[in-house]
């Protein structure tokens, strides 16, 4: 497989980031997890939208850069041959010159791939965690930062559990969202997911399903949902770029998941048409 590497075509094998790279360095960067569809990026221009919020926010210059990665992305799906993927674009504030928080590099960018794993037997196993006990990057509006520590922390701790996954609950007793996900629950046909306020990604497919929700008639709120009201919902699911629409269990939970295996089967239809939006 081809790696973009920051203006170099080059074998995974060989590819490589400069020592003083201040992504290595510092975890002074940001990424995107692109699903890959019938050989077309889903919903690039979100992606694009939420890593420029992101660079804005840590005040990484580099619009240019930013301008060149759909070109870049086309020749690397072509490259690769890729029909059906996760694409991951990184971009990082570059090789450092003077000191790390005054850099004037210009932003590097990193690009490879790999398979998706579909997840066929469901629901997942859940458990909800602290994220007090985690060194967790959590702030409005959310990024999504190279510095995913305490995000690999919960999920080993998670799997470790016998879970697929952590659900992060805050000091105040707020669902906020997985270590890699978003999470969903439905109660009495609504759809509830924890609001952005709480510094929860904005993921491209959460902002899809809700989409799909809304043309299913489920009526769709962002709420701030408290750890002790989740045993009453309905229905539970999380969603990433990976998995799609996943539904999900824990000790004591039990659901038909009507909705929820209507929403996925709505997202799969989706994504196996090539398509990037809901009409």
């Amino acid at each position: 497989m081809l790696i973009y590497a920051n203006g170099k075509w080059v074998e995974a094998e060989h590819a490589s980031i400069p020592f003083n790279d201040q992504g290595f360095l510092y975890g002074d960067s940001l990424f995107e997890t692109i699903r890959v569809n019938r050989g077309k990026p889903f919903r690039l221009d979100k992606h694009l939208d939420r890593m420029r919020s992101g660079m804005n926010t840590v005040h990484m210059d580099g619009e240019f850069q930013l301008a060149e990665i759909p070109s870049i992305l086309k020749k690397f799906i072509s490259s690769n041959q890729l029909e059906n993927a996760l694409a991951r674009i990184i971009i990082t504030r570059g090789v450092s010159t003077g000191t790390p928080w005054r850099s004037t590099a210009d932003p590097a960018i990193y690009i490879s791939s790999r398979s998706i794993n579909e997840v066929t037997d469901w629901p997942v196993k859940v458990v909800f965690l602290e994220e007090k006990n985690y060194p967790i990057l959590r702030f409005h509006p959310a990024i999504k930062s190279g510095n995913y520590l305490g995000n690999m922390l919960a999920k080993k701790d998670a799997e470790d559990a016998g879970a697929f996954e952590p659900v992060f609950v805050n000091r105040d007793g707020y669902v906020t969202e997985c270590a890699i996900r978003n999470v969903f629950f439905i109660k009495d046909g609504i759809l509830l997911t924890p609001a952005l306020e709480l510094g929860v990604l904005p993921g491209v497919i959460r902002d899809t399903i809700m989409e799909l929700a809304q043309r299913r008639g489920l009526k769709v709120r962002e709420s701030l949902i408290i750890q002790d009201d989740v045993m009453n919902m309905d229905e539970a699911f999380i969603s990433s770029t990976g998995v799609g629409v996943l539904p999900v269990r824990w000790d004591g939970f039990k659901s038909e998941y009507t909705h929820s295996e209507v929403l996925r089967k709505d997202l799969i239809e989706l994504f196996e048409s090539g398509e990037s939006y809901v009409t």
